[in-house]
């Protein structure tokens, strides 16, 4: 089973409503080594996992991540593929991305915050008007000003802390 299928497959099976499930998947992931679920994950206790986030040496040190990439399908093997030749395994962050619908605003957010320093990117192989890109660009830009909007608060405080100081500017503009 490749991981994105059994994972569906899972979603599907643990909703109350069950539905008509109808999988697109690519062939080329049908055998390939890392699109394989572990029997773990299967046992009971487990639970569909609507984004998978990074887990490998750029979870480790997430202050060092200078990129943190979404995406979804089969690109995400590419990609993995891709940072390994380049080196930026400890750099680059690729999280997956298994249910679109509804947006997993939350886990989204709890990736953006786990790496500060990250640029974000949307990445997928269709041209920017196919494919999700049109769908999951407002999701995420709400997701981020939800999320930054704590440090705009923050900022503001000091802004305020510091107008309202009254030694703040004493030694600046004593020459005057």
């Amino acid at each position: 089973w490749a991981c994105r299928t059994g994972n569906t497959h899972r979603g599907n099976t643990l909703t109350e409503t069950h539905t008509q499930l109808i999988v697109f998947t690519p062939k080329s992931l049908l055998r390939h080594p890392d699109a394989r679920s572990s029997f773990d994950g299967m046992l009971p206790g487990t639970h569909f996992q609507r984004l998978i986030p990074d887990d490998g040496p750029a979870a480790q040190r997430p202050d060092a991540v200078k990129r943190l990439i979404f995406c979804t399908g089969k690109v995400y093997y590419e990609l993995t593929k891709e940072r390994q030749k380049r080196g930026l395994e400890e750099t680059v962050a690729i999280s997956r991305m298994e249910q679109l619908s509804p947006f997993p605003f939350d886990q989204v957010k709890a990736e953006f915050e786990r790496f500060p320093n990250a640029d974000l990117v949307w990445c997928q192989e269709e041209h920017k008007n196919q494919g999700y890109y049109d769908y999951v660009k407002p999701r995420i830009r709400t997701t981020i000003n939800k999320a930054k909007n704590n440090t705009h608060l923050v900022e503001l405080r000091r802004f305020l802390d510091t107008a309202f100081d009254l030694e703040a500017f004493i030694h600046k503009f004593s020459n005057y």
